[in-house]
């Protein structure tokens, strides 16, 4: 009981301010963190998981819904086909029990488009803090040229302050007051500044009230279905919501050490999403936040995060007033403070400075979530990933040694030996198997008498692995050299006899006296 109250009094501000980042009235992140985390709560399995509005898929959802931003019937309609479709995802990926796609994520992805989304979120947020909100941005690009030009008669010191207050009480409530809900009790303390007028400088903020409609009740919800025209363009965002709140969603498992929830998590989401659907919720993830408040609050059973959403639905229906008295400095200031809660300088500096490799992936999914739609960025950070992992495994490594009179090998002292033993090591695949051929045929040369291939450090041997030996073996004998294949696999033996290629196998076992670099 007291971790769930703990977590709903904690997250109003933040549901309000994350419908917000994801451009949509305050209301919803509510209806967001009460349905889907209901349903979540319900057939999940974790007593550690919380699911609503959540910032990292907020700017997601921001530029995924752009398009309708203009038209409010049919923003409702494109909002509910993309929780629609993350749920279904959700549900999709279980079914075919391909949760193992999300190992393929390199940890410089995450880095890198944790730090972008980051630096978006607070710099989206400039304007609130300043005074006056700037109308109809768009996007960071346009948010940072347009406070170039920014009229600084509309400055509030008020506001200003009441944001850094609010960025304070995060950093500050955290370090030192962790269980204290400090955020909650600013936000409060604004709200009763501008409800009764305690202090005439709180005229010069702006509250949610003045910038968007916010009755009592329940939000309108979507009556009318989706065009093939908009779903078309809602799928591939709807596939990037879903997976990177699963990606939330292992990181949280992970810190309570219940990865084996995840297929009953993420079937539980799915069902959240579908059913929120069609009850005014936008997508619902994992919240990181939220879910280490249930563990801080003691939470022992899904009974805990069932009464975060609960709590969620007296305030949707009789909270309106207070609501609409929320400055908007606050929120802008709350949500500049997680923005920089998610910036890991430490892991930063890792991916900066691994490699090569890593840094331009870090570097590279950094940019292009500054500049490109969410969705698109963390797509193509992940695809690099895989492509540079297939391009390492798709060279396998080759040693040479010179061997001598009894077989023994040793390094390579002679430029020009006569008997060569060159050691595979690695995945011999379609693509490892392809290019084999001409890296070893280069180490031949008219002085080799003798060419022994050790198989023994090699596998996934396949039908392209077959080939790839018999090109070789008949380059061999162009070139009068005597092959020898030793250490290949039963399986890789038998593949070639039903293949009907012939290949050198040998039982001869090669002594390395000393290795040497690789080829």
């Amino acid at each position: 009981m007291n971790a769930g109250l703990l977590v709903a009094l904690v997250g109003i501000p933040q549901c309000l301010a994350y419908a917000m980042l994801s451009g949509l009235p305050p209301m919803y992140g509510l209806v967001t963190a009460a349905i889907p985390g209901i349903i979540a709560a319900i057939y999940g399995k974790s007593s550690n998981v919380t699911v609503g509005p959540t910032n990292t898929t907020g700017l997601i959802i921001l530029t995924s819904l752009t398009p309708w931003a203009h038209d409010p019937d049919a923003l409702l309609t494109a909002m509910a086909t993309l929780a629609f479709l993350a749920g279904l995802t959700r549900l999709l990926i279980v079914l075919s029990n391909s949760e193992r796609i999300f190992d393929f994520v390199p940890e410089a992805v995450m880095v890198g488009f944790a730090t972008g989304a980051a630096v978006i979120i607070a710099i989206m947020q400039l304007d609130e803090t300043l005074g006056q909100p700037l109308q109809g941005v768009n996007n960071v690009l346009d948010e940072l040229y347009r406070l170039t030009h920014y009229n600084w008669a509309d400055f509030s010191l008020a506001s200003f302050l009441l944001a850094l207050t609010a960025i304070a009480s995060v950093i500050l409530g955290k370090r030192y007051l962790p269980r204290w809900p400090i955020p909650l009790l600013t936000l409060i303390i604004s709200i009763l500044i501008v409800m009764f007028n305690i202090f005439p400088f709180s005229q010069s903020w702006v509250t949610l009230g003045a910038s968007t409609y916010i009755a009592d009740g329940w939000p309108l919800i979507n009556t009318k279905l989706p065009s093939w025209s908009m779903i078309s363009q809602l799928i591939i965002p709807g596939f990037a919501v879903a997976f990177i709140g699963s990606l939330e969603l292992i990181v949280t498992l992970r810190n309570s050490r219940s990865q084996h929830h995840l297929a009953g998590e993420l079937k539980s989401q799915g069902f959240a999403n579908i059913v929120g659907s069609f009850t005014g919720a936008f997508p619902a993830s994992t919240s990181l936040t939220r879910s280490v408040l249930l563990e801080v609050g003691g939470a022992q059973t899904r009974w805990a995060p069932f009464i975060a959403a609960l709590a969620m639905i007296p305030i949707i229906l009789f909270g309106a007033e207070a609501i609409r008295a929320i400055p908007q400095p606050v929120i802008a200031g709350l949500l500049i403070a997680i923005a920089i809660s998610m910036i890991k300088p430490n892991a930063i500096k890792q991916m900066l400075s691994v490699n090569n490799q890593t840094r331009s992936l870090f570097l590279i999914t950094f940019i292009s979530t500054l500049v490109l739609d969410f969705h698109l960025a963390i797509l193509l950070g992940t695809l690099l990933g895989i492509a540079m992992f297939l391009f390492q495994t798709s060279k396998p490594l080759l040693f040479a040694y010179e061997l001598d009179a009894n077989r023994n090998a040793t390094p390579i002292h002679n430029k020009l030996p006569n008997q060569l033993l060159i050691q595979i090591s690695g995945s011999l695949y379609f693509a490892a198997a392809r290019q084999l051929p001409n890296r070893v045929n280069a180490r031949l040369t008219t002085h080799t008498q003798l060419c022994v291939l050790d198989l023994s450090h090699a596998h996934q041997g396949r039908v392209a692995a077959v080939q790839a030996l018999r090109e070789i073996h008949q380059h061999c004998i162009s070139l009068g050299v005597e092959l020898s294949m030793t250490g290949g696999s039963v399986s890789l033996r038998k593949l070639s006899e039903s293949m009907g290629v012939s290949l050198p196998w040998s039982d001869d076992r090669i002594v390395l006296q000393l290795s040497s670099g690789k080829l």
